[in-house]
């Protein structure tokens, strides 16, 4: 015979009632908080932490990117330079060696009276050298290079104020090029010596500089890369490249006309007899010539953050190449040196396979 269950008193339910609706003791409480505070301070520390390597990381890369876009962007015009419309003006070509600053049309380097003349490809400023005026708030002690070449890109008519290189390719021409900026100038022909006109050609010239400021009317004190440009008969300024602190350019210099460079210098206007032996017979009386013997440079530049790092010491010096290296600096900003090694093509090319 099966027991039946007695339901339990009144009393008794509400007691059991009560206690299952009970809340947690003082101590209980007071532990849950703990191990809550201890996981919110960790979850905070984690956040400070992921945020500052976070930031350090954009800053980082932000300087990659400068370093190697302004590598970049010196390297190709560089590869560039020297180029007229075609990879070879004839071996009666003298060189002349003009003024950053020029913008006269006589002050070009170009001349067909007595023979063919024209700019050295490439040419460099020492750091010993005056600032010229047409490079404003030129950052002291740093070096300037200049290329010069004709647009890749051929033109049907020329732009107004705008300079323009035009070849010949009719033996019976008057003259072997024309620069100039005026439309009836440029009677040259092609091949076939009829009434076609060859291409018209922009002249380009660029010279690169570190300048101690961006926007110099703020004042804000950030090293720049600019370019200075030769546009509608001016030079004309613009900034290229936030962050570059400092740049190096040593010259290969060609001596035995095989288009190697036989030596790297940092100023070929100068007499390198003494570093460059491999050619004792070769002669650095000519800057002109010397500048137009140069087949390769090799660019360095410093490359620093914009912004400063916490807690960080530049106390690391840098090698651009220099008999004295960059540095230290002291400073809370970090830093990396970016190298290449660029070609000039339109000058050692030619060489190479004669």
């Amino acid at each position: 015979m099966t027991r039946m269950s007695r339901p339990l008193p009144a009393w008794r339910s509400r007691l059991l009632a009560a206690r299952r609706q009970a809340g947690l003791s003082l101590i209980e409480l007071m532990i849950g908080m703990a191990i809550g505070l201890v996981l919110l301070a960790a979850l905070g520390s984690l956040y400070v932490t992921t945020s500052k390597a976070r930031a350090e990381f954009n800053k980082t890369s932000e300087q990659v990117e400068n370093g190697r876009y302004a590598l970049e962007s010196i390297t190709r015009d560089i590869e560039m330079s020297g180029f007229y419309g075609r990879s070879s003006l004839g071996a009666s070509v003298t060189y002349n060696l003009p003024d950053l600053c020029a913008t006269a049309k006589d002050a070009m380097g170009f001349s067909t009276s007595g023979g063919t003349a024209i700019p050295v490809a490439v040419a460099g400023r020492p750091t010993t050298a005056a600032a010229p005026a047409c490079l404003p708030n030129l950052l002291a002690g740093t070096e300037v290079l200049t290329v010069r070449y004709a647009s890749s890109d051929a033109v049907a008519a020329p732009t107004a104020s705008e300079y323009y290189v035009q070849l010949s390719n009719c033996r019976l021409d008057s003259a072997p090029l024309v620069y100039d900026t005026s439309a009836s100038a440029f009677t040259l022909r092609t091949r076939t010596c009829a009434a076609d006109k060859t291409e018209l050609r922009k002249y380009v010239v660029r010279s690169y500089y570190l300048a101690s400021c961006d926007d110099c009317t703020k004042g804000d004190g950030i090293p720049t890369l600019k370019v200075a440009e030769f546009v509608k008969g001016a030079v004309s300024v613009s900034s290229l490249v936030q962050g570059i602190q400092d740049i190096h350019y040593s010259y290969g210099v060609d001596q035995d006309a095989n288009g190697s460079p036989d030596c790297y210098v940092g100023d070929p206007a100068v007499d390198n007899s003494a570093a460059c032996t491999l050619s004792p017979s070769y002669s650095w009386a000519t800057a002109a010539i010397n500048w137009a013997n140069v087949t390769a440079i090799r660019v360095s530049l410093l490359s620093r953050n914009l912004d400063r790092s916490t807690g960080w010491t530049d106390s690391r010096t840098y090698d651009l190449g220099r008999a004295a290296k960059d540095g230290p600096y002291t400073d809370n900003y970090k830093r990396h040196v970016y190298s290449a090694l660029a070609r000039v093509w339109n000058t050692g090319g030619m060489r190479e396979i004669k």
